[in-house]
C-alpha cells in the first residue's frame, strides 16, 4: 500500500548513496575502518569512553548481559511495555526476566515503585527502557541499583540524543544499548551500538561480537596480527562497513533531526491536547526526549481497531507500541502470570496508538493527520 503519511521514513539523500558507493569501490565490506570511525564518533557524541558497533540493538543487549556475567537462574527486572528484544536478551543467557509495570497512563516508563517491590535475592540487574525517547527516572533507578548492588543496562533504542544533566541517555548505567533499525532516529537498516565507561566490559563485548576471537579479520588484513585464538564462545554480531558509513552520515544529521522531531511533536500536542476521545501521555514531562514516537491513549469507549482502520483508509499508517511482552503468546505459554498483574502496562497495551512522526514530515503533514484523527474519532465509538 502507498501511504500518504507513513509511520516512519528514512532521511537519506545523496550523501548516504555516495558514502555506500565509496565502500563498494574499496571492496572491503565487513567490519573495518568505517566501523572503527563510527565507534570513535559515537564515543565522542555520547561522551562515553568506549563504543562497540554491533549488528543490532538486540546484539548489544545480549552482549551487555554476557559481559556482566549474567548467569542461568538469575533475575533481571525488565518493563513489560517494551519491544520483545529487551526480554529475549535475558532468556538468551538462561536467566529470568521479571516483568515490571509502567508508571502511569501519563508516564509509560518503568515504575520504580513496582520495581523495588520485585527485587529478590536472585535479582542481578535492571534493564531500563526510555520509552519513545523520554528518559526514565534514572536518579531513582540508580539509587536503587546502588542500594541493592544491581547493574543497570539502558535500552536506549528510542533515546539516542536524549540529554539529562549534561549526559546522554545510555551513559547513566553500566552499559547503554542503541538500535539503528530502519525506524530509529539514527537508521542504518540493521545495526546497533553498546557504550560504556568500563574498559573491562567494553573489551569483553568486543571479544564476544566476533566469535570470541583474539584477532578479528580486519586486524589480520592490516597485518597487525597473523594468527588468532578463540578464548570464549562468542557470536557473529559484527557490523558491516555499509552500515557504518550510513551511521556516520546519519550521526551528522541527528541533532538537527531530533530538533525537528520536537517541533513536529509540539504541533501534534497543540492540535490534539484538547480533543475529546484521546489524551497525550508525557505532557509536562520533567526530563528530555528524542521524540522518537508520538503515542496517544484512546478513550476506553473508542474502538482502537476501527480508529486505525479509518486512518488507514485515509492512507495514514499507525502502529501499537507495545503489546506488553508478558501477554505475547510465547511468554504466556512459558512464563504464565495472572491477568491484571501489571495493570498499567495492560491498559496502555489495550488503548495506545502511535501516530506518524519522522523528519520527512512537514508541519502541514502533521496538521493533516490531526484533522483526520479528529474526524475519525467521531465514528469509532464501541
Amino acid at each position: 500500500m502507498k501511504w500518504k503519511i507513513p509511520l516512519f521514513d528514512l532521511d537519506y539523500n545523496q550523501r548516504e548513496i555516495t558514502a555506500v558507493s565509496r565502500v563498494l569501490r574499496k571492496r572491503w565490506l565487513t567490519m573495518g575502518e568505517k566501523v572503527e570511525e563510527l565507534e570513535q564518533k559515537m564515543s565522542k557524541f555520547a561522551k562515553a569512553k568506549y563504543a562497540v558497533a554491533l549488528s543490532s540493538g538486540t546484539a548489544a543487549l545480549h552482549l551487555a548481559l554476557r559481559a556482566l556475567n549474567l548467569k542461568p537462574g538469575e533475575e533481571v527486572l525488565v518493563p513489560s511495555l517494551t519491544f520483545v528484544a529487551s526480554t529475549n536478551a535475558v532468556l538468551y543467557c538462561g536467566a529470568k526476566p521479571v516483568f515490571v509495570d509502567s508508571t502511569s497512563l501519563n508516564d509509560f516508563n518503568i515504575s520504580v515503585d513496582d520495581l523495588e517491590r520485585k527485587i529478590s535475592s536472585k535479582t542481578r540487574g535492571i534493564i531500563v527502557v526510555h520509552y519513545a525517547g523520554f528518559l526514565a527516572d534514572i536518579d531513582k533507578l540508580k539509587k536503587l541499583a546502588r542500594k541493592f548492588g544491581l547493574f543497570i543496562i539502558e535500552d536506549s533504542a528510542h533515546a539516542i540524543g536524549t540529554k539529562y544533566r549534561m549526559k546522554i541517555a545510555g551513559t547513566f548505567g553500566d552499559v547503554g544499548c542503541f538500535s539503528f533499525f530502519s525506524n530509529k532516529n539514527l537508521a542504518t537498516g540493521e545495526g546497533g551500538m553498546a557504550v560504556t565507561n568500563n574498559e573491562k566490559l567494553a573489551r569483553r563485548i568486543r571479544l564476544l561480537r566476533s566469535h570470541g576471537m583474539t584477532s578479528p579479520t580486519w586486524e589480520r588484513f592490516k597485518a597487525v596480527s597473523f594468527g588468532y585464538d578463540v578464548v570464549e564462545l562468542g557470536y557473529n554480531y559484527r557490523m558491516t562497513e555499509v552500515s557504518a558509513v550510513l551511521g556516520l552520515e546519519q550521526l551528522k544529521k541527528l541533532i538537527p533531526n531530533n530538533r525537528k522531531r520536537k517541533r513536529l511533536y509540539q504541533v501534534y500536542v497543540q492540535n490534539l491536547k484538547k480533543v475529546e476521545g484521546l489524551f497525550i501521555p508525557f505532557l509536562d514531562y520533567p526530563r528530555d526526549s528524542s521524540y522518537h514516537l508520538f503515542p496517544v491513549i484512546l478513550n476506553d469507549k473508542i474502538s482502537r481497531k476501527a480508529f486505525m482502520q479509518k486512518l488507514k483508509e485515509k492512507k495514514i499508517q499507525t502502529s501499537i507500541h507495545y503489546l506488553p511482552v508478558h501477554q505475547l503468546s510465547y511468554y504466556r505459554k512459558n512464563y504464565p502470570r495472572k491477568s491484571g498483574s501489571l495493570p498499567v502496562s495492560e491498559e496502555i497495551g489495550k488503548r495506545e496508538v502511535t501516530l506518524p512522526l519522522h523528519t520527512r514530515m512537514s508541519e502541514k503533514d502533521v496538521l493533516y493527520v490531526c484533522e483526520q484523527v479528529k474526524n475519525t474519532l467521531k465514528f469509532c465509538r464501541k
